[in-house]
């Protein structure tokens, strides 16, 4: 996929897993499983770093995908973080996440940042969307931050570990982005 990585600033890139990742991805979502798990239903299913090998061979088996992605600051994983498209090219989805040790650091909304321009520019889509639980602050605030517009709240959309909560989703249009980069 071209582009990869790319670089985030200060030692932090956006890199394709591998296979050999498969540990490092475990125990980093396992050390902040019940903070993750609020938000996150695959942590319910992703109980063994077979698991995790499991769904990384599905993430990597597309070799144009994006969804296997990780933020990494050094040699560190900080975090993962996807770009999926719709089959029609209309619109692609963001989705992050990050251990709590590297929160507060910008690195999810850089990440954002980068794919939301990777998705416009490479990927030629007309729309990109960012969904959060409502009650998720700091998931909220990255594409708040890139000037997404707050589109609808669909209720009960998202699952995590405390049940059904609602997803407000945000949207970005291409001439929008465009603008804003201006």
């Amino acid at each position: 996929m071209s582009g990869l990585p790319f670089d985030l600033g200060d030692g932090a890139e956006i890199r394709r897993y591998t296979l050999d990742d498969a540990d490092l991805l475990f125990a980093a979502a396992d050390a902040d499983r019940e903070r993750l798990s609020e938000w996150l239903p695959w942590l319910e299913g992703t109980t063994t770093v077979e698991d995790e090998r499991r769904w990384l061979e599905g993430a990597l088996s597309d070799p144009e995908s994006l969804a296997g992605c990780g933020i990494w600051v050094g040699d560190d994983l900080a975090g993962g973080v996807g770009l999926e498209r719709d089959p029609f090219n209309v619109t692609a989805s963001i989705g992050y996440w990050l251990r709590s040790s590297f929160e507060g650091r910008g690195l999810a909304t850089r990440a954002s940042r980068v794919f939301t321009e990777h998705a416009f520019t490479e990927f030629g889509v007309h729309k990109v969307v960012i969904a959060a639980g409502t009650n998720n602050v700091r998931s909220r605030a990255v594409p708040e931050r890139l000037g997404f517009q707050e589109e609808a709240v669909l209720r009960e959309e998202g699952r995590g570990s405390k049940g059904f909560y609602d997803l407000v989703v945000y949207g970005m249009l291409e001439d929008e982005w465009r603008a804003r980069r201006t």
